[in-house]
């Protein structure tokens, strides 16, 4: 009887280590599903977004795709290449007449340039808020179809928030999509 029992034990014990080996040579040999998937950021939300097919409609949301393309060029995991992808996309904002009175090149440059200075102070874009649809105001004028709104950034350094606020001016184009034809603090315009 004492021999079936060590019998039936060491059976026991085998068959435990042997699943207890079959379930470590399954975790090893599984492929890590998050090591493979590609991490989802903002600015990767946002380059997935195409303005040749779906312009934003409103001065509102042309504003508030700027407010999220800034955000992104701000955020700490973004990278060199989607900073340059960003500013491609945020220029199909711009009017002609902005876009021709600075290059690619110079506009990145100065862009890069004041996300280094961000980032070696630890400043980010946490949010921004654009006006209200009723805060918008329109005009027709010599130069087109005109539109004026603002945009408040909330800039976070060290745990203090500053808002800047900032006075967008838009113009309709020939195809009708509303472009940035400039910008200025609020305040210097007023």
């Amino acid at each position: 009887m004492k021999k079936n029992n060590t019998r039936n034990t060491i059976i026991g014990l085998v068959i435990l280590a042997a699943a207890v080996l079959a379930i470590f040579l399954l975790a090893i040999n599984t492929p890590d599903k998050q090591a493979d998937s590609v991490q989802i950021t903002a600015a990767t939300k946002q380059l997935a977004k195409n303005y040749d097919t779906a312009y934003p409609s409103t001065p509102r949301t042309v504003v508030s795709e700027y407010g999220e393309i800034t955000k992104c060029f701000y955020a700490s995991d973004t990278t060199e290449d989607q900073i340059k992808d960003l500013a491609v996309q945020m220029r199909q904002l711009f009017d002609d007449e902005l876009v021709a009175n600075q290059s690619f090149d110079d506009f990145y440059d100065a862009l890069r340039s004041e996300i280094a200075v961000y980032r070696d102070k630890n400043k980010i874009v946490s949010s921004y808020s654009v006006s209200s649809s009723t805060d918008v105001k329109y005009e027709n004028n010599e130069y087109g179809s005109m539109a004026s709104l603002y945009l408040s950034l909330s800039v976070r350094e060290n745990g203090v928030i500053d808002v800047v606020k900032e006075h967008f001016i838009l113009r309709q184009d020939e195809e009708g999509h509303w472009k940035i034809l400039g910008w200025v603090l609020a305040g210097e315009d007023e």
